[in-house]
């Protein structure tokens, strides 16, 4: 399996997991939709899909920690 579907899977993942589970606003979720399209469509995508990834990752980190205070 090539490295570049390891980044597609987590990236998809992570996304759709932002886009269903959370209660995140609705313009949030559209840019990373948005995000997630252009990666696809463009020849460098996946440093897009790397940043997309960290973010979430972040933002997921960042609930964690909020809803332990």
């Amino acid at each position: 399996m090539p490295y570049g579907y390891i980044l597609w899977i987590a990236v998809t993942g992570l996304c759709a997991v932002f886009i269903f589970a959370t209660e995140a606003r609705t313009w949030a979720k559209a840019v990373v939709i948005a995000l997630l399209g252009v990666s696809f469509l463009w020849r460098y995508g996946f440093l897009v899909q790397s940043a997309l990834g960290v973010t979430v990752s972040l933002y997921f980190t960042y609930l964690k920690a909020r809803s332990r205070s």
